[in-house]
């Protein structure tokens, strides 16, 4: 018999820091993507859907985390006005950095959906040990202080660049959300792990986040392509493929009559 009154959860993470809380979501019907209004001890702030876990698997330690409601126009206009709010403490915050005499970057700031935390995003090239800054800077604004880290490839995100393609780069025009690891195989799925690194790395020094979000119509679109090595007929006769070229759906291949290259459509 099915269970009754089985509880439904979600995994959402906190735009903020990038953590995951399991979260009871009632009524909500939630899909990854959506973006939700839920709140803790500290403050009302955004978050996004992971996926849905109608099995009990996330520790959310000692924080009690409340899903208020998915997030509205109202919601998002007010977001919007928050972030440029945000932007007017960078100044006090970059002072309050100088006088600690911390080796660490200011990139941006964030205002929870209350206006009750701060959150300050920084890089440096090491740990920073900023226990003196936070109180300082609680006293200067009145509000929750929280200095958050970021590596090389959320650095970027948040400064902005240009490209190899010539466009902004996809971090910071529409990749939402905490940056996926992407891998050298995943270069190699698409044919590129021979042009070496320097050709498939983004401004940020790691390797280009497209990688990540193509592989997908790579892998489908190499199932229809016969592998390099493998004996093809093609219109001229039979010969060996040498290499796929998957953007176009062909392949290239030696013939075995006359040790001609001719490039099949498949």
């Amino acid at each position: 018999m099915p269970e009754k009154n089985k509880t439904k959860t979600a995994l959402i993470k906190a735009k903020s820091d990038g953590k995951v809380f399991e979260v009871e979501i009632g009524n909500f019907e939630l899909k990854p993507g959506d973006e939700v209004l839920m709140e803790n001890d500290q403050c009302q702030e955004i978050g996004i859907v992971v996926s849905r876990a109608d099995e009990p698997n996330q520790d959310n330690g000692q924080e009690t985390i409340t899903l208020i409601r998915k997030l509205n126009d109202k919601d998002c206009q007010k977001a919007i006005e928050l972030r440029k709010e945000a932007c007017q403490y960078l100044p006090i915050c970059t002072e309050k950095i100088k006088k600690h005499n911390l080796n660490m970057e200011l990139l941006e700031a964030d205002l929870s959906l209350d206006g009750k935390k701060l959150t300050f995003y920084f890089s440096a090239p090491g740990r920073v040990d900023f226990r003196s800054l936070v109180p300082d800077l609680a006293s200067s604004v009145k509000k929750s202080i929280r200095l958050q880290q970021v590596g090389a490839r959320n650095k970027a995100k948040y400064v902005g660049g240009i490209g190899r393609c010539g466009r902004g780069i996809c971090c910071r025009s529409f990749l939402e959300g905490e940056l996926e690891t992407v891998t050298t195989e995943m270069a190699c799925d698409q044919n590129l792990g021979q042009m070496g690194s320097n050709r498939i790395t983004g401004v940020c020094g790691k390797l280009m986040c497209c990688l990540k979000y193509e592989l997908d119509y790579y892998k489908n679109t190499k199932k229809g392509l016969p592998e390099v090595g493998k004996t093809v007929k093609t219109a001229e006769g039979e010969g060996v493929v040498l290499s796929q070229n998957i953007l176009q759906n062909k392949v290239v291949v030696e013939l075995n009559k006359d040790k001609r290259v001719v490039e099949e459509s498949c």
